[in-house]
């Protein structure tokens, strides 16, 4: 070993409470240090082979929300620290015909909404599943794949990546790895698989011990806040179909910030009454002990921590094979129609098919309750030391039963002075543009105008005015024009130049914000020639889905593109963070 066990402590101290992006960039410090000043005392102990037969490897990301780059600048950090040179990069950022000239590829990706890959790698995805796409054979490479079991098209984007990176000829070498949210403790595992997999290391590399820093990365990002309530109003009428309300925290000595367009992470329980009525419909024990992985409680408490409120075929089918179901498993399997399944939650899955698993196995099957993420409200210059939400109460009847949001309803009930855990969630591809100048087309309906709020209020702030036009949508003017006076204000500052709403209740034909915009396409589309950026906010499946459509309309009508050159316009848009989208 060419430190001494001093030095090497030394080392260890110096490096202690460093950032993963820290640590990378010390192992290229130090790398250029041995080829410069000391290379004398390398050549003298290391053969000069070792140095031109250093192993390199690259590792890409693909980001929604900044997960996969945490995770992969870890990864980096941990093969620098065993001598490997990485590169590391953004998948927007990388030439996929690089990959040609590769010999080992780590790549880290999430799935965004239903299957999508990040707005970012959309680009890279499509070169790839080009029939002119090179062949692979000399590339060794990984997947890990980040996504959320609660939609159907669980890890689709590593799943589509792994499989065509196979199909080019490429080798795996650590079998791809699926993560649900909860992604910590599977993202080691793979890192330390990946790390095991490396030919050995000369012997004048020490380990910086890469697994001390997967534990500082897990536990900077676990840190929560403990909130004060400063303001709870609803932004309703009492006539609404809906109960929407704006809720205000404050983040003095919190040392937390964010910037418009971020996301505010809330750690949520579930409601006693509702774990009551599960174990009741479970008939077991509500005190009887289970084993966690922060240790022992009771059922109860535990299920308080539980995912209760939603769940997909694919836990269905789990819960299907534990209780010995085959009939439902094959169901499942050939896809028969479970439309139920949608709203339901497991409390309607145990009426249907009841339980013989014992509260253990409960509790090793259910999926630990999630925080909960919402786009941010409010502006840091225009609302200092606080940090707004706009939250619609979840509450619907399905199957003959009162079904609630477990989130949304503890949020709706929050008094002032209450404390609420929360964190700030950067959201990197979400931004306004960094020239004031530019043109800005905000597209959300209901909640999903929450982060436009944020926007304009910090144009405002920083007095900018004109080139926004935004699109809102909701089902009444009367009652449901969430920051209709807010609105009316900007508008008269100059911060907001342009605004179109679409109620679709108010008329026996019902109108959307995609009406709207194709209503307006000259007009949409001189502002896109005017290099207008564009983002819309709101549900993936619906709402997202039919905006896109309207403006792949706007690009035939009023720009006479074909529908593919269109689709590809609207593609280049989005790799370019000219189009963004912040879908759930």
């Amino acid at each position: 070993m060419v430190l001494s066990e001093q030095q090497l402590q030394q080392v260890t101290n110096a490096i202690s409470g460093l950032s993963p992006t820290q640590l990378a960039w010390l192992g290229g410090y130090f790398s250029g240090l041995s080829q410069t000043a000391l290379v004398g005392q390398v050549t003298q102990t290391t053969p000069a082979a070792n140095l031109t037969t250093a192993l390199t490897a690259t590792v890409l990301y693909g980001t929604q929300t900044g997960n996969s780059k945490k995770v992969a600048t870890e990864l980096q950090a941990a093969l620098q620290a065993k001598g490997v040179t990485v590169t590391l990069s953004n998948i927007k950022d990388y030439r996929p015909q690089n990959l040609k000239k590769e010999t080992r590829l780590y790549v880290v990706v999430s799935t965004q909404g239903n299957g999508e890959p990040p707005d970012e790698a959309r680009a890279f995805y499509k070169f790839l599943q080009d029939k002119r796409a090179p062949r692979l054979e000399q590339l060794e490479y990984s997947v890990l794949a980040l996504g959320d079991s609660s939609y159907e098209e669980f890890c689709q984007a590593g799943v589509l990546l792994d499989a065509r990176l196979a199909e080019l000829g490429a080798k795996p070498i650590v079998k791809r790895t699926d993560c649900d949210v909860d992604f910590a403790e599977p993202a080691s595992s793979w890192q330390q698989a990946v790390i095991e997999q490396l030919p050995a290391a000369p012997s004048n590399v020490v380990s910086l011990r890469p697994n001390a820093v997967s534990a500082q990365v897990a536990q900077a990002t676990d840190s929560f806040f403990a909130a004060e309530v400063l303001n709870r109003v609803s932004v309703t009428a009492s006539q609404s179909d809906k109960d929407v309300y704006h809720i205000e925290f404050s983040l003095e000595d919190s040392g937390l910030s964010y910037a418009p367009g971020d996301i505010l992470v809330v750690k949520t329980k579930n409601n006693p009454e509702f774990v009551a009525e599960f174990i009741q419909a479970l008939g077991l024990d509500s005190s009887a002990t289970v084993t966690t992985k922060t240790g022992n409680s009771s059922f109860a408490e535990a299920l308080q921590e539980r995912e209760l409120t939603s769940l997909t075929r694919k836990q269905l089918k789990a819960y299907a094979e534990l209780i010995g179901n085959e009939t439902l498993v094959a169901e499942l399997d050939a896809k028969a129609d479970f439309e139920w399944l949608t709203d339901a939650d497991w409390i309607d899955v145990v009426g249907r098919y009841p339980s013989t698993l014992s509260a253990q196995q409960w509790i090793d099957l259910l999926r630990v309750l999630q925080p909960r993420q919402y786009s941010i409200a409010s502006s840091p210059s225009a609302h200092t030391d606080e940090v707004h939400l706009l939250i619609k109460r979840v509450e619907y009847t399905h199957l003959q039963r009162l079904h609630r949001g477990s989130a949304s309803n503890a949020l709706a009930q929050v008094e002032l002075g209450d404390k609420v855990e929360i964190q700030v969630k950067p959201n990197a591809h979400f931004k306004l543009p960094q020239d004031p100048n530019t043109k800005v087309i905000m597209i959300g309906a209901g909640t999903g105008v929450a982060p436009f709020r944020s926007f304009l209020f910090e144009r405002e702030a920083q007095g900018i005015t004109g080139n926004t036009w935004l699109f809102f949508g909701e089902q009444r003017f009367r009652t449901d024009f969430l920051y209709q006076v807010e609105w009316q204000a900007l508008l008269k500052s100059g911060a907001l130049e342009k605004m179109s709403v679409a109620f679709s209740r108010d008329q026996t034909q019902k109108i959307y914000v995609q009406q709207r915009i194709t209503e307006n396409a000259s007009a949409v589309y001189e502002w896109l020639q005017s290099g207008a950026h564009i983002y819309v906010c709101g549900d993936m499946n619906k709402m997202a889905k039919d905006v896109h459509q309207a403006l792949v309309q706007v690009l035939v009508s009023a720009g006479k593109q074909s529908v593919e050159e269109a689709q590809n316009t609207l593609e280049q848009w989005i790799s370019d963070g000219r189009y963004q989208r912040d879908v759930y």
